[in-house]
């Protein structure tokens, strides 16, 4: 498992075979998208991680200024844990 996914993986505390859903959907997740990306100096801390379905995660790549509406959710989704 790499670093940042055991990051966020610890901090909601779910398992390896848990359902852990989307921020965005609810749908199931299947990747830890950095919000700032790490070639920009993003780090692998729980605020810069976000869960995202494939489509969700290949969208924010595509479309970096998703990158901020990302961020906001992401923190609305911190408070509620």
């Amino acid at each position: 498992m790499k670093p940042y996914v055991k990051v966020y993986m610890n901090h909601f505390g779910y398992g390896e075979q848990d359902f852990i859903p989307s921020e965005l959907s609810g749908k199931r997740a299947h990747d830890i998208h950095h919000i700032k990306f790490r070639s920009q100096g993003g780090k692998d801390e729980i605020e810069n991680l976000i869960a995202l379905t494939r489509e969700e995660h290949n969208e924010a790549h595509a479309n970096p200024v998703c990158n901020k509406k990302l961020k906001e959710k992401h923190l609305i989704y911190l408070d509620l844990f």
